[in-house]
């Protein structure tokens, strides 16, 4: 199902710079009137994804494959673009408070970057974007596979981003490795800096019964 990447530009802003929402001046109000706040109890509920990621509510951007660059569903999950190329967008009927993505990188150390729409756009100069980077583990590259290496190897394995976000209604994750050429990659005229997506865990937020 196509469905937009999760916007992080407040939509009811446009065409003011320079000013604020009454939604994004919540905080100065509420300290200047002294406004009591009663803190929130809710419960937990999450859905997990898989590679590739077929679900109605998923839609999955390889990024550029014509000329063909590394993007690709592979035996270890979803190999994205770089940013901004691919990416992975879900939406949930309920507020999304959580995010977790388990993956490997090509080229280690890798990143993941997370973009959130969210339920109440009251950040005005800190969309709801974040970034894990320095995970390592990573799945060999084919040719050393098929030469006899496995995943005892040193180097190979997952790494994990949690990421906990302001309520939201859909998200959208990019993800990449290091750009570190080699011999093969100048033959290939491509750099191998993906990251393969195996799992994503999203958790959403439920009233207390």
């Amino acid at each position: 199902m196509k469905m937009e990447r999760a916007q992080i530009k407040n939509p009811w802003r446009q065409g003011h710079v320079g000013e604020f929402s009454e939604a994004e001046q919540e905080v100065v109000r509420m300290a200047e009137s002294h406004t009591p706040q009663v803190r929130e109890a809710y419960t937990t509920v999450t859905y997990q994804y898989w590679a590739p990621f077929n679900y109605d509510n998923v839609h999955v951007e390889l990024g550029r494959t014509d000329p063909y660059v590394g993007a690709e569903f592979n035996e270890d999950g979803v190999e994205l673009d770089v940013p901004p190329y691919g990416a992975i967008t879900i939406e949930e009927k309920e507020p999304i408070v959580a995010v977790t993505v388990i993956g490997s990188a090509c080229c280690p150390p890798g990143f993941v970057l997370l973009q959130a729409e969210p339920l109440e756009w009251k950040y005005p100069r800190s969309g709801v974007k974040m970034r894990v980077e320095n995970l390592w583990g990573e799945h060999l590259r084919i040719e050393p596979w098929r030469k006899g290496l496995d995943e005892g190897y040193r180097d190979a394995g997952m790494s994990s981003a949690t990421f906990e976000i302001p309520e939201s209604r859909k998200i959208t994750i990019m993800a990449g490795s290091q750009m570190n050429i080699d011999q093969l990659d100048i033959r290939n005229m491509r750099h191998d800096a993906h990251y393969a997506i195996r799992i994503i865990r999203v958790t959403v937020k439920r009233p207390v019964v």
